[in-house]
Parts: C-alpha cells; sequence; structure tokens
C-alpha cells in the first residue's frame, strides 16, 4: 500500500513536470508572434523656474506657478495622514502662440537622504506622470512622463519664487 502511495506521488510530480514545460514552451512560442512595437521615444528634459520656458517639439512649455502645495513636510517630528500632492499651473505654446494652459498634479517622492554631521546633504526626489499634452502641439505623440517640483516642503514656509520644476517630456516617434 506504501508503495502504491509513493509511485501515485512520483506519477503526478511527473505529470506536473510535463504540464509546467509544455505551458512554457507554450508561451514562449506565443511571445515570438506578438507584435513588436515599432516606436522610438525622443524626450526632452528642463529645469525651469517660473516664468521659464522650455523649448518642446514645435512649440514650448512655460511655468507658470504653483497653485498648491499640500506634500507632507519632511521633518522628524512631522506624521502624515497622507502624502498630499502639488499643483503647478503650465501653459503651452505652439507656432508663436499660446494654445492652452493646464494644471498638473503631481506627489512628489522623497526616495533618499543623505545628511553629514547632522546636514542635509543630498536628497532624490522622483515622481512619475503619464499626461497627455497631444492636443496642444497639433496631434504630435507627447506627454509629461516626470515632474519634480523642488524645493521639497520642510519647516520653513516655501516662497513662490523658489520654486522650480524639472520637466521630463516623451515624444513617441513612428519607425520607418
Amino acid at each position: 500500500m506504501q508503495q502504491l502511495n509513493f509511485l501515485s506521488v512520483l506519477l503526478i510530480k511527473s505529470f506536473m513536470k510535463i504540464g509546467i514545460l509544455i505551458l512554457a514552451l507554450f508561451y514562449s512560442a506565443v511571445g515570438q508572434f506578438q507584435e513588436q512595437d515599432s516606436s522610438e521615444y525622443k524626450t526632452y528634459s528642463a529645469k525651469l523656474c517660473i516664468g521659464d520656458m522650455m523649448p518642446v517639439a514645435d512649440g514650448a512649455i512655460k511655468f507658470k506657478k504653483v497653485i498648491s502645495d499640500s506634500r507632507c513636510p519632511k521633518g522628524e517630528a512631522i506624521t502624515c495622514v497622507w502624502a498630499g500632492e502639488v499643483k503647478i499651473l503650465v501653459e503651452f505654446y505652439a507656432e508663436g502662440k499660446l494654445r492652452g494652459e493646464k494644471i498638473i498634479t503631481g506627489s512628489n517622492i522623497l526616495v533618499e537622504e543623505n545628511y553629514k554631521d547632522g546636514e542635509l546633504e543630498k536628497e532624490r526626489i522622483t515622481a512619475k506622470s503619464n499626461t497627455s499634452i497631444a492636443h496642444f502641439f497639433n496631434g504630435r505623440d507627447l506627454s509629461i512622463s516626470n515632474i519634480v517640483v523642488l524645493p521639497y516642503p520642510g519647516t520653513k514656509k516655501i516662497l513662490p519664487e523658489e520654486y522650480s520644476v524639472h520637466l521630463i517630456i516623451s515624444e513617441k516617434i513612428e519607425k520607418n
């Protein structure tokens, strides 16, 4: 009886291995027949202070102002229920004319802080975005892929002129 159970377990394990092998072969074969993305991306990157313009494709983006900043301030004695967000106003220009404006909402994520002798030496902040701005640029496939608003809130109030924004714009370009 014990030998029969051992053989049953051995047989079941063999079938499971064969099944996994068949599934792996199936998925690798299906992957070869999937359509490949024939796109390339061009990126535009700039750090803008309030009023600065960034050239993009056949136009430009202007950092107008910070509308609100409710990001959780950094500090040892601060506890926040949510990370908060920052809202900025940007204007879009194409062919020398104002095409419109947009409020972009983001929440920077404080990723790393390095301290030396108790003082903040370096910090790294990242924020992903995928905001399409194609309608401002005659249908060109443009999107804001990354936005970082600095400085990150701390214990002192940030004056409007102290803000800057680092934008990365991606343009999808079809390969021929």
